[in-house]
């Protein structure tokens, strides 16, 4: 195997290697828009109903169900 090869085949692991890197940013980025998500509904599920009520008019009337 001459140096070329040698070259071309590093090459080639490189780009794979940043492959698999780009596509486990794009995972870990859904990961923590879920963990994001289900820290509010957490947040929402110890609001009393009053608070809720009180919580939905400030996000302009939408019903904390509806999140």
């Amino acid at each position: 195997m001459d140096q070329t090869e040698k070259l071309s085949i590093g090459i080639e692991n490189i780009l794979s290697v940043a492959s698999d890197l780009v596509q486990e940013v794009e995972r870990l980025k859904c990961v923590e828009e879920e963990c994001q998500m289900l820290k509010e509904k957490l947040f929402l599920k110890q609001l009393t109903s009053s608070e809720q009520d009180v919580f939905a008019l400030a996000l302009d009337g939408h019903s904390v169900k509806e999140m």
